[in-house]
């Protein structure tokens, strides 16, 4: 089979939607992966020949977390996600979240879609005399499951 040439997906122009708002200050998102559980069992053969055996866990697929980082920003819709979670308004604060990356053009490339995304965690960068850096805010995004549009179909 030869070898296909093809332009790389660029990873540096993304877009956030979640419940209605849109978040365009994102400077990094980790955590895009997708895990199964494995059952790894050990059995010995006729012979004494050795075998570990790994198959499908219980799961076929993992929620994930996601990991996003932004500048500090006022009237901040993801701190206010984050407060539905704290004040313990579970049913509201789940909702269906979209990452988008854009090709150097601005036409998109591909969609993350994550279920039943909440935030568990939100937190504030260090502050320290000798910088120039903006409030930098790390939140953790937890999920049941992620799809992927626009790659390998």
């Amino acid at each position: 089979m030869p070898a296909t040439v093809g332009d790389a997906i660029v990873a540096n122009r993304f877009f956030l939607e979640f419940g209605g708002h849109q978040v365009s200050t994102l400077q990094e998102v980790s955590g895009l992966e997708d895990e199964s559980d494995v059952l790894e069992t050990d059995q010995m053969l006729a012979g004494g020949k050795y075998l570990n055996k790994k198959e499908l866990g219980a799961l076929p697929l993992k929620g994930g977390k996601l990991t996003l980082k932004y500048p500090a920003i006022k009237d901040d819709p993801i701190k206010k996600w984050y407060d539905l979670v704290v004040n313990q308004k579970m049913s509201e604060a789940r909702t269906n979240l979209t990452l988008t990356l854009y090709d150097l053009l601005g036409a998109p490339t591909l969609a993350f879609d994550f279920s039943s995304a909440w935030p568990s965690k939100y937190s504030y960068s260090s502050f320290t005399v000798k910088s120039n850096d903006a409030v930098s805010i790390t939140v953790t995004i937890e999920h049941t499951g992620m799809t992927v549009k626009g790659y390998n179909g």
